[in-house]
């Protein structure tokens, strides 16, 4: 990466702060927009969208970029809504737009504008250390809530994705005991490998981990759990929710009968930011030294 490259990182949480404090410390250019005005050690305030972005090389959202497809996810910044289509109208054809789950409509209008994008959440490599960080948070969550070791106790994984295999490993190398519930024939026998025990996720298995268990861990994106489940789950159980929206748990029910669901979003954010913006960084390196920047 050319060290003059000018780099600008806009919204997006604790991670986003720390990729940029990152990459500064190196001595790079290094700008930053729609956090929550702090500083951070070498990188430069931006006080406009036009004003960080005038002759930049790259231009970095956070992950996710937006949580409605047309607002930046700036959960910090108090100066008002950062909207993508903004970002996208400042940008010269130079500029390198670079982000992680960029909406399809951003895309399409930044092609339309002539504007390069390179979407940072489809690396492999990115996804499988963000999903290590994710299921380390998630252990985290799940030591807070429990009256015990984690070797000893028993937990419920529904889904066998990313995240789910290195909580297994994460939960079995601590002596927890573990039950893998998952559709396709592969992922129950990866679990069962790993040393779980596998079901395939059906009604009857979904209502058998009501009870019985400490913690349930959710990565399914889609609802599993509804009302009959939350109405007989086990009051000393808790389910962590981990999958992306819409996630696992009919949220309407869970709220209205008080059930013990915990709702953990974006936690590599929020539990190893420095860790989480350091994979960031290297994703901006790596992008920066394949296209010459």
């Amino acid at each position: 990466m050319n060290m003059r490259s000018k780099i600008v990182f806009i919204g997006g949480d604790y991670r986003q702060r720390a990729a940029a404090e990152s990459l500064a410390r190196e001595g790079r250019s290094v700008f930053y927009f729609g956090g929550d005005g702090k500083a951070i050690e070498g990188v430069r305030q931006s006080e406009s969208i036009r004003d960080a972005l005038a002759e930049a090389d790259i231009a970095v959202l956070p992950l996710p970029c937006s949580l409605d497809g047309v607002r930046v996810n700036a959960p910090f910044f108090t100066g008002g809504q950062i909207y993508l289509s903004d970002i996208i109208d400042a940008l010269s054809k130079d500029t390198l737009l670079v982000g992680g789950r960029i909406p399809e409509e951003s895309l399409k209008y930044a092609e339309k504008k002539g504007i390069k994008t390179i979407d940072y959440f489809l690396s492999e490599a990115f996804q499988i250390n963000n999903a290590y960080t994710t299921a380390e948070a998630a252990l985290s969550i799940a030591m807070n809530n429990m009256k015990k070791n984690i070797r000893g106790a028993r937990f419920a994984i529904t889904g066998y994705g990313r995240i789910a295999r290195a909580l297994t490993e994460l939960l079995l190398k601590l002596g927890g005991e573990v039950c893998v519930l998952a559709r396709k024939e592969s992922d129950l026998a990866w679990a069962e490998l790993s040393g779980a025990t596998a079901k395939r996720i059906t009604d009857e298995s979904i209502m058998e981990i009501r009870s019985g268990y400490d913690i349930i861990f959710n990565t399914v994106p889609s609802w599993i759990f509804l009302e009959r489940f939350l109405l007989n789950m086990d009051k000393k159980t808790k389910l962590i929710e981990l999958a992306s929206s819409p996630g696992g748990v009919d949220v309407s029910s869970a709220k209205r009968l008080g059930s013990q669901v915990l709702w953990a979003s974006s936690l590599p954010g929020k539990y190893a930011p420095e860790s989480a913006g350091e994979l960031v960084a290297d994703c901006v390196r790596n992008i920066a030294s394949e296209v010459g920047l």
